[in-house]
């Protein structure tokens, strides 16, 4: 039996307003090894695109590090209403899942992983958690682009209940309020100090490569200790089997090159 089999778990933690967040905890023999929190995109949950958070839970649990996979307030399993998920949400549910981890595994080195739009709450959230590795995966580095993006969702105007619709989601204007003047990039680089890894794309239709680029050009400015992997022929959502195998293999190796002992 491997270790991604031995230390299988759920995660629960609680929001400081009360609200229950769930999860899925893969955990390692080492008491003190890296732990890895993973951040799904907006409309996303814990098992990532096509399992992806998954597989790399595992890979990673066979390397010795250890792995929260969790659903932000309003996604997946976790307690919540979609209409009520913004960035100040789901920042305050990374800092809740950090602060569990910290507390369940004292001391642990923390590692956050965010896709799409996760991957600017981690960006945002990774000086506040005291996260010693930063890794994102197509992260959006312009949240003003996504008020534009969103500019045919309001003339459109809300349904019967009040809200807009997004696919088969609801969405308050909140949402887009909390974008304006949102700058994970320009946080980040004005308050992290560990290592950076950024792994994208160059056929994702969502998320620009420019776009993504805007925090590893800032990182080298400010002296951060940032690494960058375009992947020939990956869309957004790295669905084909040899880009998954790459997010893996190039993951596993970053964090043992960079933060594990």
């Amino acid at each position: 039996m491997s270790a991604r089999d031995d230390y299988f778990s759920t995660f629960e933690c609680l929001t400081d307003n009360g609200l229950r967040l769930r999860g899925s905890l893969h955990s390692v023999a080492r008491p003190d090894a890296p732990c890895v929190i993973f951040c799904h995109g907006f409309t996303g949950h814990r098992f990532g695109p096509g399992y992806l958070f998954v597989k790399l839970s595992r890979a990673l649990a066979d390397a010795g590090i250890a792995s929260v996979r969790f659903d932000f307030c309003g996604a997946g399993e976790s307690e919540g209403l979609f209409s009520e998920m913004h960035t100040d949400t789901m920042m305050r549910d990374l800092r809740a899942v950090a602060a569990e981890v910290r507390r369940r595994f004292t001391p642990v080195r923390l590692i956050l992983f965010g896709h799409s739009f996760g991957g600017m709450i981690a960006a945002r959230c990774a000086a506040d958690t005291g996260a010693e590795g930063l890794i994102l995966l197509s992260p959006v580095g312009d949240p003003q682009g996504l008020v534009r993006q969103h500019k045919a969702l309001l003339e459109a105007g809300t349904n019967r209940r009040g809200f807009y619709e997004n696919g088969p989601h609801e969405m308050s204007l909140l949402f887009l309020d909390r974008l304006l003047g949102f700058d994970p990039v320009g946080e980040l680089v004005a308050s992290f100090s560990g290592n950076m890894l950024l792994i994208h794309g160059d056929r994702d239709p969502s998320i620009s490569i420019d776009e993504s680029y805007r925090y590893v050009a800032a990182a080298k400015e400010a002296s951060i200790a940032a690494d960058y992997r375009l992947l020939p022929g990956a869309d957004h959502n790295y669905s084909r089997v040899p880009d998954v195998v790459a997010v893996i293999e190039t993951t596993v190796t970053w964090i043992r090159e960079h933060v594990h002992d």
